[in-house]
């Protein structure tokens, strides 16, 4: 089993400013705290079902646009202060969200079961079973006051 704090995909942590990890309590508070947030939904995953009920708006990729779009329109329109990630190949992920760590001001974070260095912020590498309680105590808690 991976570490916490070790890529899933080892060659993805190529950079000297790793993620920080964040519980779901943390990840809940920047949720809510964030004056305009932004979940981008990928096609797989645990938890997708759950995390559609966020009471935050959404884009799903591919349905709605390929996520280099999403990343481009979230980049250039400068009204979101933070993006959440979650189902999306991991490989795939970490090039956008590389994107947005180097040419934007805008806070990442990523809510998949697998730790994404090149994220601001990430949950830590967990079992599927323990990240799907994660995802369903984060929605609960960011839906309610």
């Amino acid at each position: 089993m991976l570490g916490k704090t070790t890529p899933y995909q080892p060659t993805a942590g190529s950079n000297l400013n790793h993620a920080e990890i964040v519980s779901t309590k943390i990840a809940v508070s920047m949720i809510k705290r964030s004056k305009h947030p932004i979940l981008i939904l990928g096609s797989y995953g645990e938890g997708l079902e759950y995390l559609e009920k966020l009471n935050i708006e959404k884009i799903y990729t591919p349905r709605d646009m390929n996520l280099l779009d999403a990343i481009k329109k979230i980049s250039n329109e400068k009204k979101h202060d933070l993006v959440i990630f979650s189902g999306i190949t991991y490989y795939y992920l970490a090039q956008a969200i590389t994107h947005l760590k180097h040419f934007s001001d805008i806070t990442s974070l990523t809510i998949d079961n697998m730790y994404h260095p090149n994220a601001k912020y990430s949950f830590p590498n967990m079992e599927k079973k323990e990240h799907l309680e994660a995802i369903k105590r984060l929605v609960m808690l960011v839906n309610n006051p």
